[in-house]
């Protein structure tokens, strides 16, 4: 049922389970299994920055412009920073990706409210 598309927390209900470990006894997860969803995760990551919708030669030099940059500037960093192994440059540039996030946001708290 697990390899079927059944999440562990339905399969545990299913089987009246109350914890998880009792469902792991039952389970013969095996290593192609695991390959399996390490690379189907690594290909459909929910934490990654949006792709821009437009490309950076036409944005303009207001508000939204800049904040079109930025998150054009966060994407590329992104996209840069999957491309290099684990280590000290790997996490700097997270960090640098994290802390376009937090100025992204509050670029847009600058813009006036709409009348």
């Amino acid at each position: 049922m697990l390899l079927a598309g059944v999440t562990m927390p339905n399969l545990m209900k299913l089987l009246g389970h109350s914890s998880a470990d009792m469902t792991m006894r039952y389970l013969k997860i095996t290593l192609p299994d695991v390959q399996r969803e390490f690379h189907l995760a690594r290909s459909q990551p929910r934490h990654l920055a949006p792709q821009p919708k437009s490309p950076a030669a036409t944005v303009s030099g207001d508000l939204p412009g800049v904040v079109e940059s930025l998150r054009a500037s966060q994407h590329v960093l992104g996209m840069f920073r999957r491309t290099l192994p684990d280590g000290l440059p790997r996490r700097r540039l997270e960090r640098l990706g994290n802390r376009l996030t937090k100025i992204i946001a509050a670029a847009r708290k600058l813009a006036p409210p709409a009348k």
